[in-house]
């Protein structure tokens, strides 16, 4: 007991163990991919005229997260993912609660950082992808946006490379008691990651007393909305994180002993694309088939396809780069 309680006299405080502070950035991982996977069912309703919702997924969920990462480092002095695991952040010249400059140094990182490394890694792609293909109209001719590609190609593999080598040399320091900071982030911000104090919850006993006594004020029923609210969002997510898990483990669990299905009809639609790619109406290269739909197309067709409007050019089924199926012909 005096071990845990020994971060509450503000002149020391109790290192989480290096478990916690991974299982607490993976649990961060899965709020993006559940937010979307939310936004495309709801979307899913009427594509026809919420589908371009779809393109602007990534600023969708950048809005969101500033206003759950916001509440959370206001009350709490920790990100979502950081109290989920009973943490906070703390300064270290201080050993005291966050100041305002690092609350929002603090915001700024968890929310902007994650969107900008996710936006140079899909331009990295899509610039390596044009390479490969050798896509027409796309290969610029001027020697300075050549250069531009190549800068973005190599710069984002360089800063990558090196990122993760200061996360695995942070890890390292960390563990062996040599440093107090658990990542270059945090080391940036001098915060550190101790264990949160208890917070106090309205019981249903507590409520009752004060609804007889007439005690019972307006600020209590918002703290009982917030409570609720931030338990459900929190529930919710260890949920999607459960059925995540739950789904990878046993998704390919006795498919052999199913039944092989029978062979889908052939529409009419198809058969006008048989032998040729359904967007430029040539024979195909680079075959590649769009799992969603399971229309082949050329592969330097479809890409910028499902880059730019996220579905199926011939059946409007949502779609990304991800259910691209390349296949090896001889």
């Amino acid at each position: 007991m005096a071990e845990k309680g020994a971060h509450l006299t503000g002149t020391t405080f109790i290192k989480p163990t290096i478990f916690e502070i991974i299982a607490q950035e993976t649990f961060a991982s899965t709020v993006e991919p559940a937010f979307k996977k939310i936004l495309s069912f709801i979307v899913s309703f009427n594509f026809e005229r919420y589908g371009h919702f779809l393109r602007w997924a990534d600023e969708s969920y950048l809005i969101f997260n500033i206003i759950l990462q916001r509440y959370y480092i206001k009350k709490y002095s920790a990100s979502f993912s950081e109290t989920f695991y009973g943490l906070k952040r703390m300064a270290i010249s201080s050993r005291r609660n966050l100041s305002k400059e690092q609350e929002k140094l603090s915001l700024i990182l968890i929310v902007l950082f994650p969107y900008l490394k996710n936006k140079f890694y899909q331009l990295s792609l899509k610039y390596k992808l044009q390479e490969v293909c050798q896509e027409d109209g796309h290969i610029p001719r001027m020697k300075w946006q050549q250069l531009y590609r190549k800068c973005i190609i190599k710069g984002y593999t360089f800063s990558f490379v090196v990122y993760e080598f200061m996360v695995l040399y942070n890890y390292i320091l960390y563990v062996s008691g040599k440093s107090v900071y658990h990542s270059p982030l945090s080391r940036l911000l001098s915060i550190s990651l101790t264990y949160t104090d208890m917070h106090p919850v309205v019981s249903i006993t507590d409520l009752s007393k004060k609804i007889k006594s007439n005690s019972f004020s307006i600020r209590d029923g918002i703290d009982i909305v917030q409570q609720v609210a931030t338990t459900s969002l929190e529930f919710g997510a260890f949920f999607l994180q459960f059925l995540s898990w739950w789904t990878q483990e046993h998704c390919y669990t006795n498919l052999i002993t199913l039944p092989a299905p029978p062979p889908p009809m052939i529409t009419e639609t198809a058969k006008q694309y048989k032998g040729i790619c359904p967007i430029c109406c040539k024979a195909f290269r680079l075959h590649t088939v769009l799992s969603v739909s399971g229309y082949a197309f050329c592969y330097q067709c479809i890409v910028p396809v499902i880059c730019k409007t996220r579905k199926c050019p011939v059946t409007k089924y949502p779609a990304t780069e991800d259910d691209l199926i390349r296949l090896y012909l001889h």
